[in-house]
């Protein structure tokens, strides 16, 4: 990357990580906000889990079709169309809860789009990364804009999240869509790009080319036993951590066993976003000190040890410890996989492949959520958390035949030999693939 070219992608970036983090914050609001309001409509576990299965489920409907716009269209401005989404869609329901006419299907239909434009504006994030900054830099990059997530979206949105709902629903969810409005202002003023697409639109059909390019991200992904496995392993974590998460309001909030209030709840979600700000920090120094493999084995202790502990107490002080240790190892693992998919997959396959990859990994979300409405319905959140911690503690088996560091090495090292025109969509068999472990 030349001088000059270094020069606009610093300043691009500067823009893409101001967009980026406002709109965390935002996410963060989310995470509090709708679960609460949720709260004031049903008393119901299985209809509050709803919420969270709602905002999940785009990841299995609408993640490949993302993917394949993503490699078609100017990516800054998918993300700026996400951002739109999002404000339009709390603008509407804000208008409901005013109008006394927001019943859970509203607060449904909305999580669904927010969880949309989420898939879309992140997965553009990580895309046009590596065209901004470079690969040699993406290190860096990811490890600064996780931390970022981290910290806005655990640590600021939740509490904040808490103090907008005391004030009131309508409060809030105008609040966080004013964040949204604020994202898309730091895009459309400090990034400049354009960013287009780095491959060519076809003359073919548009639901042939469509239906060729889903199958052509998916072939690289399931050809590309390293990805493949990560994809897989990330299923189940998010799974695991979707229940958690869709249940934990039930299990912290009184009249729960833990007695926290809404800002108390948003202040144990706090611990999570410390961990993952510390975590997404280290992961560059944690990597070269203990390797690839063994830093990945570490989020999936520590989620274990997360999802466990509400399982045995209801102490605030272990569960909010446990959490902090779960956000460690989440920011550890955030940083690595996706630096290690931008690495691994070329510019012209990266949206419908990442896209793949989040489909089959995230697509655990959903799964996870109606499974713990189901279960807390049941037998009680506790059930969740145990059931959880077991789905993790069973994900160390792969570590010792998937994820090996002399393989990842050797991945690593012939993706960055391989010219890029050479990656994508060979149809060679595992063993002959020299970038597949």
């Amino acid at each position: 990357m030349t001088a000059p070219a270094r020069e606009a992608g610093a300043r691009d970036f500067a823009g893409l990580w101001a967009a980026y983090a406002v709109s965390n914050l935002a996410d963060g609001l989310v995470v509090i906000t709708f679960p609460l309001i949720a709260l004031t409509l049903t008393s119901s576990p299985g209809l509050v889990a709803g919420v969270k299965w709602a905002q999940t489920l785009p990841y299995v409907l609408c993640t490949l079709l993302i993917g394949v716009l993503i490699d078609r269209v100017e990516r800054g401005r998918l993300i700026l169309a996400a951002h739109v989404l999002r404000v339009a869609a709390l603008v509407l329901l804000a208008l409901a809860v005013a109008g006394d006419a927001a019943p859970l299907p509203a607060l449904y239909a909305t999580a669904f789009l927010l969880g949309t434009a989420e898939i879309a504006a992140d997965l553009c994030t990580s895309s046009v990364l590596p065209m901004v900054v470079g690969r040699d830099r993406l290190d860096t990059a990811n490890s600064r804009l996780e931390s970022t997530r981290s910290s806005l979206n655990e640590f600021v949105g939740p509490p904040l999240g808490g103090l907008l709902v005391a004030a009131g629903t309508t409060v809030a969810v105008l609040g966080t869509a004013g964040a949204y409005l604020v994202a898309a202002g730091a895009l459309l003023l400090l990034f400049r790009g354009p960013y287009p697409p780095p491959r060519a639109a076809r003359d073919e059909p548009v639901l042939r080319s469509l239906r060729s390019e889903l199958a052509e991200g998916l072939r690289f992904l399931w050809r590309h036993r390293l990805l493949r496995g990560v994809a897989g392993m990330v299923c189940v974590m998010a799974g695991a951590w979707s229940a958690w998460t869709a249940v934990l309001v039930l299990y912290a909030v009184a009249p729960g066993p833990m007695g926290l209030s809404g800002t108390g709840y948003g202040l144990l979600l706090t611990t999570l976003a410390v961990g993952g700000v510390l975590g997404s920090l280290a992961a560059g120094r944690v990597q070269r000190a203990i390797g690839v493999r063994n830093l990945l084995a570490v989020d999936v202790i520590t989620s274990v040890i997360m999802l466990a502990t509400p399982a045995l107490t209801s102490q605030v002080w272990a569960v909010g410890a446990a959490t902090l240790l779960g956000g460690v190892g989440s920011g550890l693992w955030n940083v690595t996989v996706v630096t290690l998919r931008q690495r691994l997959i070329p510019d012209a396959l990266l949206g419908r492949v990442s896209s793949a990859s989040r489909m089959i990994g995230w697509g655990g979300m959903p799964v996870g959520a109606a499974l713990a409405g189901l279960l807390a319905q049941v037998s009680g959140p506790r059930t969740v958390f145990a059931l959880g911690a077991l789905a993790c503690a069973l994900l160390l088996i792969p570590f010792l035949t998937v994820l090996r560091e002399d393989t990842l090495r050797a991945a690593l090292a012939a993706a960055d030999r391989a010219p890029e025109q050479d990656q994508p969509d060979q149809d060679q068999p595992d063993r002959d693939r020299p970038d597949q472990g």
